[in-house]
């Protein structure tokens, strides 16, 4: 699935700018098939097939034009049918009002179950109508046998600014992640239970954990984490001010103390009445360091400047492989590797009751803290 603009067909956009279908949804190689799709941006030929204007088509899924929302500027963010149907960033905006389209989500979430896999994540879930979740949710319980397995999981990313009231405080919002989604699992056959499987990511984290009363699920519902990728990485994108109260590595750059709250997250979190029971998923995360010459880019070879036509404004950043025997926390000096800093290792491990151990135990280097 892609964005208007990433498909087989050519573009030119309103200033006559010119570019060519991308080669990744068209024939891979002479013997493999491709799998085409087509999107209505940036286009100005007709469909060869259909003769018409393009429109949202990917064949390979399968969906169609009437699986897509029509196309709708997304410019406010408390109003449910902008929240819903709105394409974000221009992004097309799949109708997951559909029956169709919520079995085909559920089929895929039921394909990864089925691999081995414990849950999943739902970024940016704001922009799914809450009824709809529930909907994909109970079909994936239908195709599990009638209940969700015992060890599943999932959490949902629901930022929250000033709409926090239609979101998640608001008893009687017409587009709530707590009353209504909770009654919308129900529906569809969830227990109590099984509700409680359903997280949603604590925005608020660390300044306000607890607004309205735990936004109205309790914090045994509640993913809560310090510093996350597109505080790292964005401009302009979160919400989330820290006011002290956390640290983001990649701007900050000050090891303690991005050390000092991950530990904190597992040993005394922010507002934690039971730090056994309150906020089940904590979340660490690992990522990469800005380059020197001030490109923010992932160090995985695909922003190397020699791989492409381009002048000399482009900033390089050359592969770096991801994991390296040899590499402790926060090392750098691409990749942050935030995951093997043996204090935050050994205070997540006493938040599930195991004892300390040392970096020689979990296989890394003995010089590793």
């Amino acid at each position: 699935m892609s964005g208007s603009g990433n498909d087989i067909m050519e573009h030119r956009d309103s200033n006559c700018v010119y570019w060519p279908g991308k080669t990744s949804s068209g024939a891979l190689y002479d013997d493999i098939g491709g799998s085409p799709y087509y999107t209505q941006g940036f286009n100005f030929q007709a469909n060869e097939n259909t003769f018409l204007p393009p429109i949202q088509e990917y064949p390979g899924v399968p969906y169609g034009p009437l699986d897509f929302h029509c196309e709708r500027a997304l410019n406010s963010w408390t109003d449910p049918l902008d929240l819903n149907a709105g394409w974000l960033v221009g992004l097309t905006d799949i109708n997951t009002e559909r029956q169709n389209v919520q079995e085909r989500i559920a089929d895929y979430i039921v394909d990864l179950l089925s691999v081995g896999f414990s849950g999943h994540r739902i970024d940016a879930a704001k922009h799914i109508h809450p009824n709809d979740i529930g909907a994909i949710l109970g079909n994936v319980r239908d195709r599990m046998g009638g209940s969700m397995p015992e060890d599943y999981i999932s959490w949902l990313e629901v930022l929250l600014g000033g709409e926090k009231s239609l979101l998640m405080c608001d008893q009687s919002s017409p587009y709530s992640f707590s009353y209504m989604l909770t009654d919308a699992l129900k529906a569809h056959g969830f227990s109590d239970a099984e509700v409680d499987m359903v997280k949603i990511w604590n925005s608020g984290y660390p300044v306000e954990p607890r607004d309205c009363s735990d936004y109205n699920i309790g914090s045994h519902r509640m993913a809560i984490q310090n510093d996350d990728h597109d505080q790292s990485y964005g401009s302009g994108s979160s919400s989330r001010d820290m006011q002290g109260e956390g640290s983001i590595l990649t701007k900050e750059m000050d090891i303690p103390k991005h050390r000092g709250f991950e530990t904190k997250l597992f040993n005394d979190p922010y507002a934690v009445s039971d730090n056994s029971h309150d906020y089940p998923i904590r979340l660490v995360l690992s990522g990469y360091y800005y380059a020197p010459n001030g490109a923010v880019a992932i160090p995985d070879g695909w922003s190397d400047c020699t791989l492409k036509q381009t002048d000399n404004t482009c900033n390089t950043v050359l592969e770096t492989p991801a994991f390296q025997a040899d590499k402790c926390g926060y090392e750098g000096p691409t990749w942050t590797r935030v995951h093997r800093d043996m204090s935050i290792v050994n205070a997540m491990r006493s938040w599930m009751g195991l004892g300390g151990v040392s970096a020689e135990d979990v296989g890394l280097p003995g010089n590793c803290s």
